[in-house]
């Protein structure tokens, strides 16, 4: 007889992340189950209409009583949890139940560690860190959370097996780049508040760590490094993540452009503490290699790897550890890539940036590096590639604007189908079409002055960037169409290029 599974989730104006988790969920799940704390958004409208079976809970600050409230409506064999801002990847949804089937066999399992990759939807949704966290178990009376707030799992028959369930992997958005900065900004001024009544260096060790995050996330990395350090010396522990006040300084000073040579001691430093850890070596070659030690940095890519593989290793048996270097994998393979490029080693670099495209697909300079290695290949085999990472109607745009100079004809035409900006033009002409390709280009020029003319109409001071200057021509002034709408932008253009002595 076939599992019968229950997906739920708590919610409180989700209404931007329901309709993605409503539509994972419909490909899993026989029933669908939302308890809603006190929405005033279309988070309710939105599971009515999506035939979820909405249920309400009144918010006591207790996030496991409103879990397990959800949990006491389900009737499937197995629950599934994963909050408004989770949803499972493509390919855990196409293997989903057959999976769950033949962990369903197994009668001493009870729950499924799943692998959550922290994504930041505001970067091509790019894999920043990587943990396992229980979110599919039995229906059982026993299987409950605990905790009002980051609560947990617990099963009190404590009989059971919890194990990880590799091709179950789920996203999380909620750490993405622009959600971060907004509560960064709004926690900040509470936290140091705090700061500033605490009486016990206790209570001023216990906000290192947030303050720590929140000016990273801010971008003042002098900061960030000052409490990461306190952090270190106080001997804060982050259970999981034990190195991650190491990583944090030493991005930061990536990020502010500290001398290699400081960098490099404070990744040494770092090693000597965590030896195990692969994200120390894979930033060691980003120092190597701006330095010009390309053997030093092929070496540290290649032991931080070997690390990988233990971490891998420990992550299958369901060792629950952070897996912040996940994050630099598109860089450390697109680094060999660039590495042997140089060497001359074409087959090395080719698969090297393959690897670097399979783990984060829109990493551009991987794409270059690759196509100018293949730059002798036919067409219908790059187009073959390609595919097998690309979408053609999703994706035409990015390997258009990214390839326009490096592929021929053939590559770009098949891609620049659907393509509609100006890219377009680049299309024609790869195709030998130089009047369309003119053609096209001319109307996004032409949208584009229509766009600067308009824009004129508002501005008090023009900006001095050069865009007037390059893209509006005395000339073309001179016969563009005037009408009601547009005669007083078009002469203050004039205007400003007479001030301005562009046409002297």
């Amino acid at each position: 007889m076939a599992i019968k599974i229950s997906a739920c989730v708590i919610t409180k104006n989700e209404e931007k992340n329901i309709p993605r988790w409503l539509g994972c969920m419909k490909k899993i799940a026989d029933e669908i189950i939302v308890v809603d704390t006190g929405s005033t958004d279309s988070t309710v409208a939105l599971a009515q209409e999506a035939g979820a079976k909405l249920y309400y809970f009144k918010w006591i600050n207790d996030f496991s009583a409103a879990k397990n409230y959800a949990i006491e409506q389900a009737i499937g064999d197995w629950i599934v949890f994963l909050d408004a801002d989770e949803f499972f990847t493509e390919e855990a949804q196409n293997v989903f139940r057959q999976e769950l089937e033949h962990f369903h066999r197994d009668k001493s399992v009870a729950c499924l560690l799943c692998r959550m990759l922290d994504i930041d939807a505001d970067n091509d949704n790019r894999v920043f860190n990587t943990s396992l966290l229980p979110r599919i178990f039995r229906r059982s009376p026993y299987i409950r959370y605990k905790g009002a707030i980051h609560e947990q799992l617990e099963n009190t028959q404590g009989n059971k097996k919890m194990v990880f369930a590799e091709k179950l992997e789920f996203m999380h958005t909620g750490y993405s780049r622009s959600i971060v900065r907004s509560k960064s900004e709004r926690n900040l001024p509470i936290m140091l508040s705090e700061l500033d009544k605490a009486t016990t260096e206790k209570e001023r060790r216990r906000l290192y760590p947030y303050l720590m995050d929140a000016y990273n996330n801010l971008g003042q990395y002098d900061k960030t490094i000052y409490y990461a350090e306190k952090c270190i010396s106080c001997g804060y522990q982050m259970i999981g993540g034990e190195g991650s006040f190491y990583e944090t300084i030493i991005m930061a000073m990536f990020n502010t452009e500290q001398p290699l040579n400081e960098i490099l001691a404070m990744i040494a430093r770092a090693e000597k503490d965590y030896p195990q850890e692969p994200f120390f070596p894979f930033t060691r070659s980003m120092a190597l290699e701006k330095q010009g030690d390309l053997v030093g940095a092929e070496e540290a890519v290649l032991h931080g790897l070997e690390l990988r593989k233990v971490q891998e290793d420990k992550m299958r048996q369901g060792i629950g550890i952070s897996d912040t270097s996940r994050g630099l994998l598109p860089y450390v393979y697109e680094r060999l890539g660039n590495i042997y490029s140089m060497k001359g080693a074409k087959q090395q670099a080719a698969d090297n940036y393959l690897m670097a495209l399979k783990q984060h697909k829109y990493q551009a300079d991987s794409l270059r590096g690759l196509c100018r290695i293949l730059a002798d290949a036919k067409d219908v085999e790059l187009i073959g590639l390609l595919n097998s990472l690309y979408d053609r109607e999703k994706d035409g745009l990015f390997i258009v604007k990214n390839l326009k100079d490096l592929v021929g004809a053939g590559v770009l035409s098949y891609y620049g189908k659907d393509v509609r900006s100006f890219e377009q033009g680049y299309v024609h002409m790869a195709s030998g079409r130089f009047d369309s390709a003119g053609v096209k280009l001319g109307e996004y020029l032409r949208e584009m002055v229509l766009m600067g003319a308009l824009a004129a109409n508002n501005m008090d001071e023009y900006p001095q960037d050069g865009y007037l200057k390059a893209l509006i021509s005395k000339e073309y002034l001179e016969t563009f169409e005037e009408n009601a709408k547009k005669k007083d932008a078009l002469r203050r253009l004039k205007e400003y290029r007479a001030r301005a002595g562009i046409d002297n």
